[in-house]
Formats: C-alpha cells, structure tokens, sequence
C-alpha cells in the first residue's frame, strides 16, 4: 500500500534536500535514513520540559533519615514530576557523587526515589555517574542479563560493567554509565525503571 505524505520544510532545507537528491538519492532514501538515525540514536524520550530549579532539596527515607542535596532540577514527563538531586555521600569506600531521580505523580504530592546513581572513580574529570540496573524483581541485572529487559536496547552503548567503572563495584553487573548532565538519558531510565517496578 502506498500512501502520498506532504512534508513542509522551509527554503534551507529544502536546498539540502535538493543538494543530496542531486547525488542520486530519492527522497524515500533520505527519509529512511533520518528515520534509521532517529531510531539509533537512543533518544526515546518525548515531551519532558524543564520546571525549574531547587537548592536545598530534601528528602526523608523510611528509617527517618532526612538527606539533603544541594540542588533538584525539575521536569515534567509525560504527567508526571521528576527531581533530579545533586549531593555527595559516602558510597564504595570514598565520598562520591550522589544523583537520585525521584517522581512525583499528578494524583499524589509524596516524592518516590526511583533511580540512584554514584559518581564514578573519574566523575571529577568526566562528571559521569553509575546506576545498577535492576530487573523488575528488584534485583541487580548482570551484563548478560541486560538485552532481555524491554526498553533498555537504546542506552546499550551506555551500560558497562559496574566495577569497572566503580571501584569495588559489583563484578559482573550492569550499570547504566552517563553524564550528570544527560538529563534525556536519565530521565529515560528512571521512567523505565518505574514502569518496570510497577507492571
């Protein structure tokens, strides 16, 4: 079945698009290989805008611990609220860098931690963090365990084992590895994270 699209684009693109058609390519050709880059990409997260910032962000765990960070950066995905917090705390064997992702649904004001993340032995030079991937029974997933959990295929070029990137980290175990700053990463995961702690 064949079906007629009309695509607008404005006079630049347009003259990109004539340019590589001049080259021999249709523009089925060019669209199929947007689409193949798009697909790749890892970029599976749609829709997440930015909410503002907090410094002094807190949170109070079961055992009645309050934690504090220096800062939360807030977004909206989907319907929900996501933080992402910033603090340091003691984590294998030295201080490290301290990320928890919590969500914030419509229906209900209370935080739920969904991810964390500990700075890894280079953060101070790459600013990179590691989380353990955990199988939706709560377990650690092991690096050969990792392709059959549905929605982690586009960070795969993201996940390494843990304790080589984390000084006696857990060997054998998978970690999702990004930079404090790759928000759309992150968000993703924790988002995959929470529907597979809830299906």
């Amino acid at each position: 079945m064949t079906r007629e699209v009309h695509v607008k684009v404005d006079e630049e693109l347009y003259k990109e698009i004539q340019s590589v058609s001049n080259m021999g390519y249709s523009l089925v050709d060019i669209i199929k290989a947007g689409l193949e880059k798009l697909a790749s990409s890892g970029s599976k997260l749609r829709g997440y805008t930015e909410c503002g910032k907090q410094t002094s962000f807190s949170y109070k765990w079961p055992s009645g611990e309050v934690e504090v960070f220096d800062e939360a950066l807030c977004f909206n995905v989907d319907s929900d609220t996501y933080y992402i917090a910033y603090g340091f705390r003691e984590a294998y064997g030295s201080k490290r860098r301290r990320v928890i992702v919590f969500r914030k649904s419509r229906r209900s004001r209370n935080l739920k931690p969904i991810v964390e993340f500990a700075g890894t032995d280079d953060w101070s030079e790459t600013r990179h963090i590691a989380s353990l991937i955990k199988k939706p029974d709560d377990k650690y997933a092991r690096i050969n365990e990792v392709d059959k959990l549905p929605g982690y295929t586009v960070l795969k070029d993201y996940i390494k084992e843990h304790s080589s990137v984390v000084k006696d980290g857990k060997k054998g175990f998978a970690a999702l590895v990004v930079r404090e700053d790759d928000y759309e990463k992150i968000l993703y995961y924790a988002k995959q994270r929470y529907e597979h702690k809830s299906s």
